[in-house]
């Protein structure tokens, strides 16, 4: 299958990083639009791809194109390029959004006569070029029809990533799973650094040590199911530590809170794993 030339309208983390990580593929990357001409600039310069000031032009010079912009800003755009269109048949757009599908990008079907779909990264990007390295072995959620989809499943493997079916889901639920498993950690680790901190170690000690206990966790989970891998006075049923650490948590009522609802998800998730050991 000949590769299709893309398009990027929006050059923030995952727009970049996809642009990166296809033009390494053997992408044609042709173009690169979007609201910061230095952002659009530089990311173009970089791929060899023509800087477009106006993301319609994006969509008139690539196959297929990109629009990597935050979720509420998707159909708003659609509906201002859909304006600047003619016509586009024959070519494709996608939003790399897992909280909507495709019907945000309405607006250029039914008026530029584009394909559209929906080609989500399961995967949480930084800035900068190191970003492209969380590409290989992502998941992408694919929302498409017939050819578009068979496209994007092959875009997908040549990401060296794994394509599966994101149509018929609850968009808003599947999503929220994506936020508890890529951000929520994340702001958790933040709280442990600074109550390390409060307990007495320097913070680049706090921040080394939680970190390495984190992929620690995760690296856990590579061979094991949570109910498995969890660990920890609530999983072992230690009430007289979990009590501890409440008390040491009082002066922040609302984390104390946060403190108590997890440890009583962590006994309802290992509760199955120690009747199986009983």
């Amino acid at each position: 299958m000949q590769k299709s030339t893309i398009g990027v309208i929006g050059p923030g983390r995952a727009g970049s990083a996809l642009g990166r990580s296809l033009h390494a593929a053997g992408y044609i990357i042709a173009a690169i639009g979007g609201r910061n001409p230095d952002n659009v600039r530089a990311l173009a310069t970089e791929l060899g791809a023509r800087p477009c000031q106006s993301p319609a032009t994006t969509i008139d010079v690539a196959d297929l194109t990109i629009v990597a912009v935050p979720d509420d800003v998707i159909a708003p755009l659609a509906s201002e390029m859909a304006g600047a269109l003619c016509s586009a048949a024959g070519k494709a757009a996608v939003h790399l959004s897992g909280a909507q599908d495709r019907a945000a990008l309405k607006p250029l079907a039914q008026q530029g006569s584009l394909r559209i779909g929906v080609f989500h990264p399961l995967q949480t990007f930084r800035r900068g070029a190191a970003a492209a390295e969380n590409v290989a072995g992502t998941y992408f959620g694919i929302d498409a029809d017939g050819p578009l989809r068979e496209q994007l499943a092959q875009m997908a493997t040549d990401l060296q990533g794994h394509a599966f079916d994101l149509s018929h889901v609850d968009h808003a639920r599947y999503h929220a799973a994506a936020v508890f498993a890529a951000n929520y950690p994340t702001l958790l680790l933040a709280e442990a650094i600074d109550l390390a901190v409060q307990a007495g170690l320097d913070r680049e000690t706090a921040r080394r040590g939680m970190t390495t206990l984190l992929a620690g966790a995760v690296n856990n989970l590579k061979d094991l199911a949570p109910a498995e891998a969890i660990t920890g006075p609530a999983a072992r049923g230690d009430d007289g530590t979990i009590r501890r650490h409440l008390e040491a948590l009082k002066h922040d009522p609302q984390l104390q809170r946060i403190y108590q609802l997890l440890a009583d998800r962590t006994k309802r998730l290992a509760q199955p794993s120690k009747e199986d050991a009983a």
